[in-house]
């Protein structure tokens, strides 16, 4: 039972944008938020591309291929201009795909996508760590169900990583890091008598 993300193209292509939304999900979890820009570009291509796909499959069948490359415009576009917007979109679309196949809860996956959505528009420009770690996990268990992962496996894996991940950047060690230069100017100045 494999998501569906794209529905015109061969299941090599699903397969490869899985393993593209893999691998932005590890430089997520690897850097934080350093690259959460760049990863946005991924996420809301993919997600542009998809949601394209299915307007056009919904209006006018045969132009799927004209949908998925508008699709994909469109999204790189908005998290260009506009990259809360574009992150946010890009959780809704992720979350609603993911917790359609887990959940068998009416109205949960509407939930789910409204929730993540607000948490990209208003959170990705202050906290970025936070919104980082998040799309990691959306993009982990989306993943992980294309992978035919067992779902009670799959959620501790992914609550885990995403603890983790947040823990990493609150550590103490890098707190000090982050204010030492600005201890050792407070330092000077007291030391030379400023």
């Amino acid at each position: 039972m494999h998501p569906v993300i794209f529905q015109t193209v061969p299941e090599v292509c699903s397969f490869f944008v899985v393993i593209m939304l893999l691998e932005t999900c590890a430089v997520l979890l690897a850097t934080g938020r350093r690259y959460l820009r760049q990863a946005s570009f991924v996420a809301a291509g993919v997600t542009g591309a998809a949601i394209g796909e299915g307007i056009a499959l919904w209006i006018f069948p045969g132009a799927a291929w004209a949908g998925i490359a508008e699709g994909a415009t469109a999204g790189l576009l908005l998290c260009y201009y506009i990259r809360p917007a574009a992150v946010g979109v890009a959780l809704a679309y992720l979350a609603f795909l993911s917790s359609t196949y887990l959940l068998n809860i009416q109205y949960a996956q509407y939930m789910a996508a409204t929730v993540l959505f607000a948490y990209g528009l208003l959170l990705t420009d202050l906290a970025p760590t936070f919104v980082s770690s998040l799309l990691a996990a959306v993009i982990l268990v989306l993943t992980g169900i294309w992978a035919g992962v067992p779902v009670t496996l799959l959620l501790a894996i992914v609550s885990l990583v995403a603890a983790g991940r947040i823990l990493v950047g609150l550590h103490p060690h890098r707190v000090v890091g982050r204010a030492a230069p600005n201890l050792r100017v407070v330092h000077q100045r007291l030391g030379n008598g400023d």
